[in-house]
């Protein structure tokens, strides 16, 4: 009996040392196994075509061209605006005097131009002195008509002058027909009524045609006031 019991013993023992070395390597081969596949997983990861660096690079390219493009949206949109939007009262009304300036002085070659071309028509013909024209001269005739052009050369000088001003300044057409717009509105609704004029006392600049710029205006809106005193006084003298 003792020796049976000795071999059960062994056997027993002998089992139990196994069991304890398979739980030994159960670990060993989990890690084993978790390595593989950390290794599989990143060598398939390395060999995919959707590479975590690829999406990165086309993540960061779609969001800089995006933002170029927006910004570069954004400011054609603030340049359009800007130039819609810029220009001041300032800066209007230099831009009209200097319009009213190229009109008075191409008046001058204009006004030089049609007389001199109407003179050298006109004043050298031949001219018979018994056939007259509605009873006058026909001297008399040709001198008007050559004063008549003359007047007319100097009707068209502004007409000429503004022309040629706005094809200097075409790029700001649209913004200075606004502010004509909007300037003719002021003048209309603080000018004053001309039909209480009077020899002493003329209407101050009806058109605001001298205004070129903010004092100027502000002295026409005192020269308006100072008329409406004047014709509500009868005419008295300011102190």
């Amino acid at each position: 009996m003792s020796a049976a019991a000795r071999s059960v013993g062994l056997s027993a023992g002998a089992s139990s040392s196994r069991l304890v070395a398979h739980a030994l390597r159960q670990p060993a081969l989990a890690r084993s196994s978790t390595r593989a596949f950390s290794t599989t997983s990143s060598a398939s990861t390395a060999t995919s075509p959707f590479k975590p660096t690829a999406l990165a690079a086309f993540s960061a390219s779609s969001s800089s061209s995006f933002s170029s493009s927006s910004s570069s949206t954004s400011s054609a949109h603030a340049s359009n605006h800007g130039n819609v939007d810029h220009l001041s009262w300032d800066k209007y009304l230099q831009l009209r005097r200097s319009r009213r300036l190229a009109g008075m002085v191409t008046t001058i070659p204009t006004t030089l131009l049609a007389g001199a071309a109407a003179g050298s028509y006109f004043l050298t013909l031949e001219i018979d002195p018994s056939n007259t024209i509605a009873g006058l001269d026909p001297i008399y005739i040709n001198a008007g008509l050559t004063l008549a052009c003359t007047g007319l050369g100097w009707l068209t000088g502004p007409t000429v002058g503004n022309s040629i001003w706005g094809l200097l300044h075409r790029k700001n057409a649209k913004q200075i027909a606004q502010k004509d717009h909007d300037f003719y509105e002021h003048i209309k609704r603080n000018r004053v009524d001309p039909t209480r004029q009077s020899v002493q006392n003329p209407v101050p600049d009806y058109y605001g045609e001298k205004i070129g710029s903010i004092k100027q205006y502000r002295q026409w809106l005192r020269d308006q006031a100072a008329f409406r005193r004047k014709a509500a006084h009868g005419l008295e003298q300011d102190a």
